[in-house]
């Protein structure tokens, strides 16, 4: 039985499976951008949704053009194990030859950036099954949100608007490039002023706030409609991803460090 585990285990490993899987997936991808890109309204719910039910509704609905995601998904995850059980036979292989203490960081350093990729991956993989996010939270200057816990509140007091002053694209000039939209949290009793505007989210509480939509666009415009729209999202599996990236640094640093330890 064990002799049938270990064979099991080494064909797993096997860098030929290796090869056609990056092989498949790069196929797979590259059916998949036409896809995507014919049909991206189908796959921009998924955020918003998560995976499973995005798969028992748009995805079941549309297995033609969902195909090609789930083909991905298989092939990543034959990929993931092919990877760690590949890193970990060479890990093995290290502390057999029992190098010195102080050369085994170095030894080790391209295998933790593989074992950071599979973190990385399960990190976003848990994301996009227990994330939720929680969009069209429409907000008039003076107007407050609460967040799901209670505890916390938002308020947003106006823009402080940054506009775009150019000659070179005059159908652009004197849009709002950065709207500095201007709130107030208040944390369980602690009050203080944050500022919100596109892909830069405010972090509070455990939640991430993210500036979807604001008008005006333009100094004067909207009919004097002021308002910004948010989409509040708590993912409690980020810390996985930004370990796994932390890593990945570490390893990266190790590596270069001991090419010239070495040298």
């Amino acid at each position: 039985m064990s002799s049938l585990l270990l064979r099991c285990w080494r064909a797993l490993g096997n860098i030929r499976i290796t090869v056609i899987v990056c092989f498949l997936l790069t196929a797979n991808l590259g059916l998949g951008y036409f896809s995507l890109r014919n049909n991206l309204e189908l796959f921009v719910p998924m955020s918003n949704l998560g995976l499973f039910r995005w798969i028992n509704t748009y995805g079941v609905a549309n297995p033609r053009h969902a195909a090609w995601f789930f083909a991905m998904i298989i092939l990543l995850g034959a990929l993931s194990i092919n990877t760690f059980v590949c890193t970990t036979e060479r890990v093995f292989q290290i502390l057999a030859r029992r190098y010195p203490v102080r050369e085994l960081p170095f030894h080790f350093a391209p295998h933790l950036m593989h074992y950071a990729v599979l973190i990385i991956l399960g990190g976003y993989l848990c994301s996009y099954l227990f994330a939720t996010s929680d969009t069209g939270h429409a907000l008039r200057p003076g107007q407050m949100l609460r967040l799901e816990n209670g505890r916390v509140t938002l308020r947003f007091i106006d823009f402080k608007p940054e506009i775009l002053r150019s000659k070179r694209v005059d159908s652009f000039d004197g849009y709002v490039i950065r709207p500095n939209a201007q709130l107030t949290v208040n944390d369980g009793g602690h009050e203080y002023p944050a500022v919100l505007n596109f892909n830069a989210p405010l972090r509070v509480a455990g939640y991430g706030i993210y500036l979807s939509e604001f008008q005006p666009r333009r100094p004067g415009g909207g009919m004097g409609r002021s308002y910004i729209n948010l989409t509040v999202r708590r993912d409690p599996s980020a810390v996985i991803y930004r370990f796994g990236m932390a890593v990945f640094v570490l390893g990266l640093g190790l590596y270069v460090f001991g090419r010239k330890f070495r040298k």
